[in-house]
């Protein structure tokens, strides 16, 4: 899944920010632009201020640090993504199919993220936390969008049931994915993310046979 986001960096004359919702929005798409072409560790306040027109201590108006403003990124990133992975799959017609090309195309969507931005082992485990926080409305959301597919699958389990075995299917993916990028180094047009995928299929279609028994 191609997630790359034009990187030229258009610089303005220094000057005072202005405290508004369009400025914002301005500094988090030059903030990713720099995130992207220098990555996390690279990347400094003093560059993003340049690259909007105002020196770096103007940017402590809008975030308190380089993280804050990071992490900010990741969101909505996060979100642009997660809303293009399930528009993508709408046309396909049988369930599993949906739920299996779902979980693919999120997983290229977190490879392409830790890959744009360069961040590494230690990066990831030291802003664990953060993303934990920052994660939490987007898997609630995940969760309810795969139950409505496992809703199409077995009519017989109750609500309840179906909502747990979402919430069972996307843990499993997220403990997998994390021990394939942190521990395995998988990269994201490697052949070991599609040794990665295929496992993953294996052992989610193992799940859903006994869901739909």
């Amino acid at each position: 899944m191609d997630t790359q986001i034009e990187s030229q960096i258009v610089k303005r004359k220094p000057g005072r920010p202005s405290t508004n919702a369009s400025r914002r929005k301005e500094i988090l798409e030059k903030a990713t632009d720099c995130f992207i072409q220098f990555g996390f560790n690279k990347t400094t306040l003093d560059e993003i201020g340049e690259a909007i027109g105002f020196n770096k201590a103007a940017l402590y108006y809008y975030f308190k640090n380089k993280e804050e403003l990071f992490v900010q990124v990741v969101h909505n990133q996060l979100s642009i993504g997660l809303d293009k992975v399930k528009n993508d799959i709408n046309n396909i017609q049988i369930p599993e199919e949906k739920l299996l090309s779902y979980l693919r195309t999120r997983t290229e969507l977190y490879a392409n993220l830790i890959r744009l931005t360069s961040l590494s082992n230690e990066n990831i485990l030291d802003l664990n936390s953060t993303f934990e926080e920052i994660y939490l409305p987007y898997k609630k959301g995940e969760i309810s969008f795969i139950k409505s597919i496992l809703n199409q699958m077995n009519a017989q389990k109750s609500d309840s049931e179906i909502e747990a075995f979402a919430e069972l299917i996307l843990d499993l993916v997220n403990s997998m994915g994390l021990s394939a990028f942190l521990v395995k180094k998988i990269n994201v047009h490697g052949n070991a993310l599609e040794a990665y995928n295929n496992k993953k299929n294996t052992i989610v279609k193992l799940m859903l046979k006994a869901f739909k028994a």
